[in-house]
């Protein structure tokens, strides 16, 4: 037996679902990558096509250039906002609450 088989599995994922389609618009999941999934809530395949659904900023390239790629499980989940002050101007000055160790 092992830490992972205390947890609600089928509550994980419905509370991926609902965070992906209510709550991701203002929270952040700092503390999450799409790896985290695998095993939770999602199988591996399942997590690559989430993680492959967003768009990366990397590099540098060879020319020194940033470039865009498709998410792998090792990203993390991306913020809804650029920063603090962005984050804070969107809703009256609250900073919404990063939710990745909401269970904690």
């Amino acid at each position: 037996t092992g830490w992972t088989e205390t947890f609600d599995h089928a509550a994980i994922r419905r509370g991926h679902q609902v965070f992906q389609e209510v709550c991701s618009s203002c929270h952040s999941l700092d503390r999450l990558a799409y790896r985290n999934l695998v095993g939770i809530s999602h199988t591996e395949d399942e997590a690559k096509e989430l993680a492959s659904g967003i768009e990366v900023t990397d590099g540098p390239n060879d020319k020194g250039k940033m470039f865009k790629r498709p998410g792998k499980l090792s990203d993390y989940f991306a913020n809804p906002y650029e920063n603090e002050v962005q984050a804070r101007l969107a809703n009256n000055g609250a900073l919404p609450p990063d939710l990745s160790l909401i269970i904690k």
